[in-house]
């Protein structure tokens, strides 16, 4: 708006001067062209009313948006709100961005402290970094390891924005003195939140590769070993497909939380259901999720100590009519197929099987379709139980381990699923 003013200004006055002075206007003048905000076809930055960091595609006309989206609920909740980094591009070699500009001579400006320089990355394409760590003011290291070997060594920061998920792979290589270092960290102030890491090597080339999740945030540091310093050009491209840990059960993973965390009701091989999470808790909490695959056996390590009474049915006879007063663990299970699910309790690897039972709803919150095969007690202490029902593919089930008997009713178990 202000460049159509001002241009909007001249013609006014160089018409003033034509009608006064008989001058003519300047050749080459273009009272008509339109400032573009972007560069069509690539994403920038946005953030929502949430604050939940986003990415929105600029338009063919380069001058509007597309909303912005964010990789958990899709578009933001509330619409978007003004950050700092709105509208930031991706770097390109013939565009040093904003932020560049305005940086004082011999500071490292945006790129020396966090959050860094925001750059959306963009699925498929080839994205080239260049900068000097001699004119950084920052030092930060890698975590304990190879990449430590930064303490010392002035760096520079970019806070990354995939808008995809898939495998990111980054190359950096130094000049003129640097011998780089590479990493990246989940949360940008908090060294023991680095996630991977690419040491030093004899080319002065470090690398490194880390599965990434769309709209999250994360942060590169380009550091030099040794306290070196100098010039740098990183090379970083993302290759878009599925993993353990983005939060998506593909085919054949028992789970998938979106971490890479043992024990936490998923493990970091997103094969087996170990640990005792919140949802295992309550039908509200939805029940700790598991997927069965056909020929396949998804197995847990859980216990019922440290949940309540969930479910007060059936009673340890089986009895839908009767009732208990046993902690249980409330398993959601969503079989892949149609057949026979085949639950079994066992004892753990240390110890001694309490005298648990189990049992199975179509209906989360209801006994009432239970069946005489979806309830399993016919053991005390030490003994296993086994119940077989049908599922149908996608269709869930919960199934329950609870207390079976008038004395240790509560305690550690190893639980499998199976689909045939």
């Amino acid at each position: 708006m202000r460049l159509r003013s001002l241009l909007f200004s001249a013609a006014a006055v160089a018409s003033v001067l034509i009608a006064t002075q008989g001058c003519a206007l300047l050749e080459g003048t273009d009272t008509t062209k339109d400032e573009k905000l972007c560069v069509p076809g690539a994403y920038v930055f946005c953030r929502c009313a949430d604050r939940t960091p986003g990415t929105k595609l600029c338009r063919d006309d380069a001058k509007s948006f597309d909303a912005c989206m964010t990789s958990d609920d899709g578009e933001c909740v509330g619409g978007e709100v003004d950050d700092p980094q709105t509208n930031e591009p991706i770097p390109r070699d013939d565009d040093p961005g904003p932020d560049d500009d305005d940086d004082p001579p011999g500071k490292g400006g945006v790129l020396d402290s966090c959050p860094g320089k925001s750059t959306a990355v963009q699925p498929g394409q080839d994205i080239k970094l260049e900068g000097d760590t001699s004119t950084a003011t920052d030092d930060r290291k890698g975590r304990q390891g190879a990449c430590a070997v930064g303490a010392g060594g002035n760096d520079h920061v970019y806070r990354l924005i995939p808008s995809g998920s898939g495998s990111l792979e980054v190359k950096v290589q130094g000049s003129d003195g640097l011998d780089p270092v590479a990493y990246i960290r989940s949360t940008c102030d908090d060294e023991d939140s680095q996630v991977s890491c690419g040491p030093p090597s004899a080319n002065k080339l470090s690398q490194l590769k880390l599965n990434v999740t769309t709209g999250k945030e994360y942060f590169l540091f380009i550091d030099g070993a040794s306290s070196s310093a100098g010039k740098y050009v990183a090379n970083l491209k993302l290759t878009t497909g599925s993993f353990c840990g983005d939060g998506k059960v593909d085919a054949n993973e028992a789970c998938d939380d979106g971490n890479k965390v043992e024990d936490d009701g998923c493990s970091n091989d997103c094969k087996k259901v170990n640990g005792n999470p919140t949802t295992g808790g309550s039908c509200g909490e939805g029940g700790h999720p598991v997927d069965v695959w056909t020929g396949q056996t998804v197995t847990g390590t859980g216990s019922t100590n440290s949940y309540g009474n969930a479910w007060n049915a059936p009673s340890a006879a089986c009895d839908t009519g009767g009732t208990n007063n046993y902690q249980d663990h409330i398993y959601a299970v969503t079989p892949r197929a149609s057949g026979n699910l085949v639950v079994t309790l066992s004892a753990p690897a240390v110890g001694t099987l309490p005298n648990l039972m189990l049992s199975a709803r179509r209906s989360c919150a209801s006994a009432t379709p239970a069946t005489s095969n979806m309830c399993a007690n016919n053991g005390g202490v030490g003994s296993g139980e086994t119940m077989t029902f049908s599922v149908t593919k996608d269709t869930k089930v919960f199934v329950g381990v609870d207390g079976g008997g008038v004395t240790n009713n509560k305690g550690d178990y190893v639980i499998s699923f199976r689909l045939q």
